[in-house]
C-alpha cells in the first residue's frame, strides 16, 4: 500500500485509496506525528480494510502540543483539519483515545462529521484506566520515559501487567531513547482525563460503537452508557476480543463498512 503524506490544518496525516473520505483517528501511539515507523505500520494495518472503497486518512496528534490542552481544543484542531481537506462532512472513525477525541469532535463540530465509528472507547475513562493513564503521564513529566512506556505496553499486553512495569522499565530504555520527548503523550493523556461525554452537546451523527467483550479498559456498563448518551447509535460487542484485537479479522471490517455504506 502506497501511503501519501500530507498536512491538514495542523495535523500530519497518511492517506491511501480513493473515494469518499474516512477520517481515521489513531489510538495513543508513543510518538506524535506520522514519521515514526510504528505510526506508518499502524496506518497501513488500520487503513487496509477500507482503501478499496474510500480514501482513508490516518491522523495522529501533532508535536509541540501546548500544556493544558483540553479534549475540546484537540477536537477543534481535528475539525480544522477536516475543513482543510475540503471534502465536506466526512465519516470519522476513532480508536481508543482517538475515539474520545472523535466523540468531542462530533459533539462540538457536527458540521464536519457525517457518520461516526467509535472503537474500543467510551463516554469517559473508567476509574482503573484513568488511574493507569495518570501514572503514565506522571512518569513522563518526571522524566521516567522508560517506565511510562513499560506501563503502557504491559497494561495492554498482559492482564494486570502494570504491576510489572517498574521491574521491566530498564528493558524499555533503548526504545525510550529512540522515541525521545514524550511530553505530547502526557498532554494528550491529561486532556483525556477530563473528558466526559455526559458534559458535551448531544452527538447528532449516526454512530456505530464497536468493542471487544474482553476489553480491560472499557467494561460493558460503560459501553452501554455511551450508547445511551448517543441517541442514534448502535453498540456491537465482539466476543473473545479485547481492546486491541477487536479490530483484527474480517468481522470488524465488514461491520464498519456495512454501517458506513448503508443508505
Amino acid at each position: 500500500m502506497d501511503l501519501q503524506r500530507g498536512t491538514a490544518g495542523l495535523l500530519p496525516y497518511l492517506a491511501a485509496g480513493s473515494g469518499r473520505t474516512l477520517f481515521y483517528l489513531a489510538g495513543l501511539l508513543p510518538q506524535a506525528g506520522v514519521e515514526a515507523k510504528l505510526a506508518q505500520r499502524t496506518a497501513r494495518a488500520s487503513l487496509a480494510p477500507f482503501v478499496r472503497t474510500r480514501r482513508a486518512v490516518f491522523v495522529n496528534r501533532r508535536t509541540d502540543l501546548p500544556g493544558g490542552m483540553t479534549m475540546a481544543s484537540l477536537a477543534a484542531e481535528h475539525a480544522d483539519a477536516i475543513r482543510a481537506l475540503d471534502d465536506g462532512p466526512v465519516d470519522v472513525l476513532g480508536v481508543s483515545t482517538g475515539g474520545s477525541i472523535a466523540q468531542q469532535l462530533a459533539a462540538d463540530h457536527p458540521d464536519v462529521v457525517d457518520r461516526l465509528v467509535l472503537v474500543s472507547t467510551g463516554c469517559r475513562l473508567g476509574d482503573r484506566t484513568r488511574g493507569l493513564q495518570r501514572r503514565v503521564a506522571d512518569d513522563v513529566r518526571a522524566g521516567r520515559a522508560q517506565r511510562a512506556l513499560a506501563l503502557v505496553a504491559l497494561s495492554i499486553a498482559v492482564p494486570n501487567g502494570e504491576r510489572l512495569s517498574a521491574a521491566a522499565a530498564p528493558l524499555f530504555s533503548p526504545f525510550a531513547a529512540r522515541v525521545g520527548d514524550l511530553s505530547d503523550l502526557a498532554t494528550t493523556i491529561e486532556a483525556e482525563d477530563g473528558f466526559d461525554l455526559a458534559d458535551c452537546e448531544t452527538i447528532k451523527a449516526l454512530t456505530l460503537i464497536v468493542a471487544g467483550a474482553r476489553d480491560r479498559f472499557y467494561d460493558r456498563a460503560l459501553l452501554e452508557e455511551t450508547a445511551r448518551l448517543v441517541p442514534r447509535s448502535t453498540l456491537s460487542v465482539f466476543p473473545r476480543r479485547g481492546h486491541v484485537t477487536v479490530t483484527t479479522g474480517r468481522r470488524f471490517a465488514a461491520t464498519v463498512e456495512g454501517f458506513l455504506s448503508r443508505g
